[in-house]
């Protein structure tokens, strides 16, 4: 149990005693005190509870301050006092050192020294830093990355992949089993134009395209598209070839096969290189619906769920209108017979409900894609193939954009290429990397070789992942390189030099770090930037108290930022190796759990530390 937790529980305690008639359904909001010169935790349940009570919030906090104080040895308001009942380590007595009430009813609460200090010895030695596994937990599908394939992933695909690998990362450490889906694009109308110019191109013999670079796919792909627009004769073709890869013809069949080879080997070379956990066994592509197809559409025929339009076979749903006020459709079967996303994504649903067994099923795209799976919900639940009890939750994500100046005029555009292209993902990171090394090499020339190539790159991964992370995923934010590599402001590389540092101290220490949070003897106080950063230390679990529902990382790059500027104030005011024994030995163990904090909280982001920048 978190101390936000505890305070939340006694305060619940002490409302329900004070005024009993509140209610079950009242529940104390708690929230850590801005201003730490008012205590370390901060409640408004007076305000909450004055109306319906219909009394002042002064005498709503007085009476459940009372309450508080009743049966503990505090004497912070005059005239309150009782007696320490002593025993549980999260009762007021263990925790609380005074409680107080200011302005018109905030009750601002200060924990006791020793209860700091005694969770801060009980979790040093924990991997976990304190964070309990869930009481409930569930088989989770996150599906996301999804690029479309035949070409090198671009910065488009890289927030779906961030966001998306991180939600996986934090669910599966609060103890959720998580089934990682990539349910990428590879059966689409861009493999019918791949198709038909290979087809075109090679003929039969794809001996030549195995080896050739994957521009030559990129290449193809844009003649292709070209020629799609120019050409109603190879349009058609191209259109075929989409019925021929899903009705299985074998001659499509197996360009397509050349194509999904090439492609993918480099799609999870470059998971790997920018640190993402999905791998081949993740891939869960629209192909692999491939027979389920025909059923989804029989299904919801059977379940008179389809109308004949045009001669495609569409659901309407109650509620969705286009701009215009006419219902807008699903199409799960187009006029030509062939399918589209939306029957893929219908399969996907039965599948991960029906085999996969999923008790919620997350899906991570572009925000534009929100009324697509409202309606796929509408349906999928219409058609009785999603339960109630399994929540579909998309989660939309912002664009990246950069600023460019025209005509004297700075504005913000779509993150793109000088020539106006899809910048690629791994051009960022070998971008990333030069100008990684440059900085590294600056602070410490004798940096080389191997290890000047491994922490430009995890600086690299840094970079990027924290600056997307850090927004809420629904914003736009500004791609830009120069802040996003400072050491200074709330950046991944100032949360890995705050690390640096820590691994900095205990070299010089001489001390093993795993082996003093095995064995942390004593440990005492002696300023209060220790105190306030103790407190940031073991606030670590309440990160976590609301994320299942959120789903958003943006807290804990929050609070690893918040973390490592309150490291930096205290190494700057309280010398650590120069200190006596005592307080150097105690100030050791805090900048421990300091660090462990902040790999534990980057790994979750799916950044890793390094020793030396």
């Amino acid at each position: 149990m978190s101390f936000i937790e505890s305070i939340r529980d006694i305060l619940n305690k002490a409302v329900a005693d004070s005024f009993p008639d509140s209610g079950p359904g009242f529940e104390c909001q708690v929230a850590p005190c801005q201003d730490k010169r008012f205590g370390d935790y901060q409640s408004n349940l007076a305000l909450q509870l004055a109306k319906r009570e219909k009394t002042s919030p002064r005498n709503v906090a007085e009476a459940v301050v009372e309450a508080v104080l009743k049966g503990t040895d505090l004497k912070s308001v005059p005239g309150l006092e009782g007696e320490n009942t002593g025993g549980d380590p999260f009762s007021a007595s263990a925790l609380v050192e005074t409680i107080e009430i200011a302005g018109p009813g905030f009750i601002n609460i200060r924990l006791k020294d020793t209860a700091l200090l005694s969770e801060l010895v009980r979790t040093l030695a924990d991997p976990r830093c304190g964070v309990e596994r869930t009481a409930h937990p569930q088989r989770i599908v996150v599906d996301y990355s999804s690029p479309n394939l035949a070409k090198d992933l671009h910065v488009g695909t890289m927030r779906s992949t961030v966001i998306g690998d991180s939600i996986a990362r934090v669910l599966e450490f609060l103890g959720h089993e998580v089934l990682r889906q990539n349910h990428y694009g590879d059966w689409g109308a861009n493999f019918g134009v791949l198709v038909a110019m290979i087809k075109q191109e090679y003929g039969s013999g794809l001996d030549e395209l195995k080896t050739a670079p994957l521009e030559t796919v990129e290449e193809l792909y844009a003649k292709g598209s070209r020629l799609k627009a120019d050409s109603r004769e190879f349009a058609a073709r191209a259109a075929a070839e989409v019925n021929g890869l899903q009705a299985g013809n074998a001659e499509s069949l197996a360009a397509w096969q050349v194509l999904m080879d090439k492609t993918l080997q480099a799609c999870h070379g470059l998971y790997r290189d920018f640190n993402v956990s999905l791998d081949a066994s993740h891939d869960c592509p629209e192909s692999f619906y491939r027979d389920d197809l025909p059923r989804v559409v029989s299904e919801l025929a059977e379940k008179n769920l389809l109308v004949n339009d045009n001669n495609a076979r569409c659901a309407y749903l109650d509620g969705f209108h286009n701009v215009d006020g006419d219902p807008l459709p699903v199409i799960v079967q187009k006029s030509d017979e062939g399918y589209n996303y939306s029957t893929t994504d219908l399969a996907g649903i039965r599948h991960r409900v029906g085999r996969l067994q999923a008790q919620q099923i997350i899906v991570v795209t572009d925000r534009g894609q929100e009324l697509h799976f409202r309606m796929l919900r509408a349906l999928a639940q219409k058609a009785g193939w999603l339960p109630d009890a399994v929540p579909l939750r998309h989660l939309g994500y912002g664009v990246i954009l950069q600023e460019v100046t025209e005509n004297g005029q700075t504005k913000k555009v779509r993150f793109r290429t000088r020539d106006g292209g899809t910048v690629k993902i791994r051009d960022l990171l070998a971008e990333g990397r030069r100008r990684s090394e440059r900085l590294t090499l600056e602070r410490n020339p004798d940096i080389s070789g191997d290890e000047l190539n491994g922490i430009a790159a995890k600086l690299t991964i840094a970079a990027l992942k924290y600056a997307d992370l850090k927004q809420r995923p629904e914003s736009d934010y500004t791609f830009n390189w120069d802040q996003m590599l400072a050491n200074q402001g709330n950046t991944g590389i100032y949360i890995l030099y705050c690390y640096v540092r820590i691994a900095s101290l205990f070299g010089k220490s001489g001390l093993d770090r795993d082996a003093l949070a095995q064995n942390p003897g004593s440990v005492t106080l002696s300023h209060e930037l220790e105190r306030e950063l103790l407190v940031q230390v073991v606030s670590f679990p309440e990160l976590f108290s609301g994320y299942e529902e959120e789903l958003t990382s943006h807290n804990i790059c929050s609070y690893l930022y918040e973390l490592a500027g309150c490291y930096s104030r205290f190494w700057k005011d309280c010398p650590i190796l120069t200190a006596p024994e005592q307080v150097k030995h105690s100030r050791l163990v805090l900048s421990r759990a300091v660090a462990a904090r902040l790999e534990l909280g980057l790994s979750l982001l799916g950044i890793e530390v390094v020793e030396r920048m």
